[in-house]
């Protein structure tokens, strides 16, 4: 909009209300401002301890456990296993755009270019990390409307209607949140972070802003739900090479919902095994591993979604998720079990072999409300002497479904959500 460019908007740098280190985060948003727009921005999302590189796949973001919007005790918005979803969000653009600009702002290494001597991708950009004291540390921001859908939807967030907004962010800086590639590197404490608001102050724009709100707002909140894939019968043994597990699964989590697109990520349930001698293994916990022959049908209000089988190999499987969720910057190996990544890629560690099969995301377009979701899961096992085996190990499979919600204005000058 043109205000944008105008003196009529003001940014504010709102300091937390509370905070904990390591734990949690509280901005309040004063009421006597008219209204606050919705491209919001947390800044400084970072620690300190070690001068060392953040988690390859999401940087400094994972620091971040839950992201949630409130207006007094009613939430609007909400960004839940954040890590896992944010991993995804970073992975689903082009390559120039993740190793260029998202690289710059959650300081993390994605994206690849050709090496001019091997002729292997690599990142090969100047790593941004921490550093060993509050002032001097690199810290990430985010976009907050990539992580709360709400504010994708809104043109803005008038303080009459909405008077309590609040902002709260639940942060985990122990080693087990695989901040640093190492996990013996120290974390002394976070940088305490900032939320960046621009402010409309102009009651007459406001006012004719207001207008647009009457009839109501649409958008897709992406709700969490989770079951496990058990280990296999062998735990990985002899008996299971070349043996298929299949399994079936209910999602109960959005039955009763109108759910558009359907996001699926793997992730190991011992996630000690995402570290090999305190280093962290390619992308880390915050991945999405790959089965070994791994086949996927979808069964929704008593049908398939999927033709014949389903997706039944990893080419299939990333055409689907990018026809459904746009573009990725895969590389040879990312979605496969069974690629040696090595000849053709190479991570920060220097072992591209690390990276395989670490980002090996399915999506599927349902677009209908849900009665009974069914998912059935099939895999191969291999023996082997690997102690990471993303085909044979107890796996959490999280599903995150866009689903449709509303906001409601009633006569009393007040607003109800609900499920469409």
């Amino acid at each position: 909009m043109s205000f944008y460019s105008s003196s009529q908007v003001k940014t504010l740098y709102v300091d937390p209300k509370s905070f904990i280190d390591g734990s949690r985060a509280v901005f309040e948003l004063e009421g006597h401002h008219l209204a606050y727009l919705p491209n919001m921005r947390l800044l400084n999302v970072g620690v300190f301890g070690t001068a060392a590189p953040y988690n390859d796949l999401i940087g400094a973001n994972a620091i971040i456990e839950r992201v949630t919007l409130y207006d007094g005790k009613t939430k609007l918005s909400e960004s839940q296993k954040y890590g896992l979803y944010r991993g995804f969000v970073l992975h689903n653009q082009r390559n120039s755009a993740a190793q260029s600009v998202a690289a710059q702002r959650n300081l993390n290494k994605i994206g690849f270019q050709r090496d001019t001597t091997s002729y292997k991708l690599q990142y090969d950009l100047v790593a941004i990390d921490s550093n060993t004291a509050r002032d001097t540390t690199n810290g990430a921001n985010v976009e907050l409307r990539q992580v709360l859908p709400m504010l994708n939807a809104v043109s803005h967030l008038p303080s009459d209607l909405f008077p309590n907004l609040r902002l709260e962010v639940v942060f985990n800086t122990s080693a087990a949140s695989s901040v640093y590639n190492t996990d013996t590197n120290a974390i002394n404490g976070q940088q305490i972070p900032l939320l960046a608001v621009d402010i409309l102050d102009d009651k007459s724009v406001v006012d004719k802003m207001n207008k647009g709100l009457a009839k109501g707002i649409n958008w897709l909140e992406v709700e969490h739900d989770q079951v496990l894939m058990p280990v296999t019968e062998a735990a990985g043994g002899a008996g299971d090479q070349g043996l298929e597990q299949s399994k079936s699964f209910k999602l109960d989590g959005f039955r009763n919902k109108r759910v558009e697109r359907l996001l699926m990520i793997k992730e190991m349930s011992d996630i000690t095994k995402y570290i090999d001698t305190n280093v962290v293994q390619g992308f880390g916990r915050y991945s999405s591993i790959a089965f070994f022959q791994g086949k996927y049908q979808y069964r929704m209000n008593g049908k398939n979604i999927l033709p014949d089988e389903g997706i039944v190999g990893d080419a299939e499987r990333l055409a689907y998720m990018v026809d459904t969720y746009g573009d990725s910057f895969a590389y040879p190996g990312s979605n496969s079990n069974d690629i040696a990544s090595a000849d053709v890629v190479v991570d920060t560690s220097g072992d591209g072999n690390k990276i395989s099969g670490q980002l090996d995301y399915t999506g599927v377009y349902l677009g209908d409300h849900v009665k009974d979701l069914q998912i059935e899961i099939k895999r191969t096992g291999l023996h082997d002497g690997r102690a990471f085996k993303a085909e044979t190990s107890a796996v959490n499979l999280h599903f995150f479904g866009e689903v449709a919600k509303g906001l409601v204005l009633n006569k009393k000058g007040g607003y109800m959500i609900a499920y469409l």
